[in-house]
């Protein structure tokens, strides 16, 4: 039997992506005062965010595949997780393309973006000015989907709590000495800025996140019942209110505290963007041992359903909503700048959830399916949308 789907799950990709939005909308106003825009840019570790929820999420269905038929097949996970994320990310690649029409892209770009293999070098991710990305924001799903190629090794090579946190502690200097290794190899070619750019975005420097994820499932697996540390479960779920404080006000934290965006040997290799992703995980195991309806409601749940396709909508909206302001709207300053923003968040927010409803059950819902359905059919079985759960997501 499928494990029941999890409303809090939803309900972080839909913290998520308000963050991602917000990192992005309220910048827009240049005269923004600075204290807003230094923690309205905090918004940015949105992407961590989803990480780490993808993680939880990959882990909990493997096991549960795992204790049901044995090893799940790699063929199986590698077909449903591109049919997952493929579909709607080379329809937003074609959107893109035509509202910014400048002839078609190089050979190599292309066909790097479309294996999504343009991760592992600043020539072919986004950090090169007049190059064509494919889709803005696309190093996250890149890192994901080179992250997908890791996971099946990680489930068969770590089983356990503690093996997970050895795991997480390693990434940390490895981290360190590939962003070394990636400068030297990177930086007389394609300059410091471009470099250091791509050295932020590569999964040897997020890895360490999507290991917070499986560290977090390890945890919350043995602090739920029947697990090995239920009685401690009991007692942390009592406070899990006061953990989600303070996890928020370590993440609120980034925005004062000059922490270093990479790992360095001074900080014990904890870059920024860890600090965030381990806040988050407390956030989730606040979330996963303690219902909290308020917090996990109807509507951050269904804007997290469609969070993918929010994610890929939202720059293009944004865009156009800004062109259409006035320069009086723009060059505001103090309040107003601070109204403006706001302003600009929430139109961009409920349009773009509006429209990634659509698309998540028009492209997004039928491409997961497709995944399932070819899959079963590979493995010569019948299969039906109505008749397996897992075929939602």
């Amino acid at each position: 039997m499928d494990q029941p789907k999890l409303p809090f799950i939803d309900a972080l990709r839909g913290y998520a992506i308000v963050l991602v939005i917000a990192s992005h909308a309220f910048p827009t106003l240049p005269e923004l005062p600075w204290t807003m825009k230094r923690f309205t840019n905090l918004g940015f570790f949105g992407v961590q965010l989803f990480f780490v929820v993808s993680c939880v999420t990959l882990t909990r269905s493997w096991r549960q595949q795992q204790a049901l038929r044995g090893y799940p097949s790699l063929r199986d996970f590698m077909i449903r997780r591109l049919f997952r994320i493929a579909p709607a990310y080379y329809l937003a690649a074609a959107l893109y393309l035509w509202l910014s029409w400048n002839g078609l892209p190089a050979a190599t770009r292309l066909a790097t973006f479309l294996t999504f293999t343009n991760g592992w070098s600043p020539g072919q991710m986004p950090t090169m000015p007049d190059a064509w990305i494919g889709v803005p924001g696309g190093w996250s799903i890149e890192a994901e989907v080179a992250f997908y190629a890791l996971f099946p090794m990680l489930m068969v090579t770590i089983r356990g709590f503690w093996p997970a946190l050895v795991a997480l502690l390693v990434s940390l200097p490895f981290a360190w000495v590939a962003n070394g290794l990636g400068w030297a190899a990177y930086v007389q070619d394609y300059g410091s800025t471009a470099t250091d750019q791509f050295l932020y975005y590569w999964l040897p420097n997020e890895m360490p996140v999507f290991l917070a994820g499986l560290v977090l499932h390890e945890v919350i697996i043995k602090l739920s019942p029947g697990g090995q540390w239920q009685l401690l479960g009991v007692q942390v779920s009592q406070y899990a209110r006061l953990l989600l404080a303070a996890c928020v006000v370590t993440f609120l934290s980034l925005g004062l505290i000059a922490w270093p965006r990479l790992p360095v040997p001074g900080w014990l290799f904890v870059p920024s963007h860890l600090v965030a992703a381990l806040a988050f995980s407390g956030i989730t195991l606040a979330f996963a041992l303690r219902p909290m309806p308020l917090l996990v409601n109807w509507a951050i749940v269904r804007i997290g359903q469609g969070s993918f396709s929010a994610y890929l909508l939202h720059f293009a909206l944004l865009e156009g909503i800004v062109r259409l302001l006035p320069a009086s709207v723009l060059g505001a300053t103090g309040i107003n700048a601070i109204a403006a923003a706001t302003a600009l968040f929430v139109a961009v927010l409920v349009i773009t959830g509006v429209l990634a409803q659509a698309t998540y059950r028009w492209i997004e819902t039928p491409g997961i399916q497709t995944g399932h359905h070819v899959s079963r059919v590979l493995n010569g079985k019948q299969w039906s949308a109505k008749t397996d759960p897992s075929a939602a997501g």
